[in-house]
């Protein structure tokens, strides 16, 4: 399969993804994200979708060697430091929470760690190793898809947050008047 067929097709797997997240947000009461529990089609759509897009990325960022800006070699000083903050995010979110809940699993309330700074640490992360992605792949056809991912990435908390209000009551209620989505 060819780079234009693997660009389409990641379009395709991308705006899925992005209209799940949508979908989710718009009618919680017929949410597909978060899954909460494993195995099911919520979960198998969400994760295969998220990680095809991904997948379809990551071709594009060492197949497609258009560039998107006049850099060389220097994209991989600019680009890493947002891959290791991203990373460092991520994992330490994914510590705080576990794999199980990390996944959109129902479970035990967790409000330390990252998440006493921010209610999406992980997304932080998520973002942040897209970004360095992007400026490392110096493509359009990476950079169309990363963006629409940071996308998804800044919607899906709203796609969570009534649930979470729903799962955890005033904890969550007063945690959100402390706790920053982001920043």
């Amino acid at each position: 399969m060819g780079k234009d067929n693997v660009f389409l097709w990641g379009m395709v797997l991308h705006y899925a993804y992005l209209g799940i997240v949508i979908w989710s947000a718009v009618f919680p009461s017929r949410r597909i994200w978060p899954p909460l529990q494993k195995w099911t089609w919520k979960y198998l759509v969400s994760w295969g979708l998220f990680f095809a897009a991904v997948g379809a990325d990551i071709f594009m960022m060492w197949n497609d060697k258009s560039r998107l800006l006049p850099i060389g070699d220097e994209k991989y000083y600019l680009g890493a430091p947002f891959i290791i903050v991203g990373l460092l995010f991520l994992g330490w979110g994914m510590h705080a929470l576990g794999l199980k809940r990390t996944s959109g699993i129902a479970g035990e309330f967790i409000s330390t760690g990252p998440y006493k700074f921010t209610r999406n640490p992980q997304y932080i992360g998520d973002i942040s190793l897209f970004l360095g992605m992007m400026v490392i792949a110096n493509s359009f056809r990476a950079v169309a898809g990363f963006s629409l991912l940071i996308l998804a990435f800044l919607i899906m908390p709203f796609a969570e947050e009534l649930w979470l209000e729903e799962m955890y009551g005033e904890r969550y209620k007063k945690y959100k008047t402390t706790t920053p989505r982001f920043f």
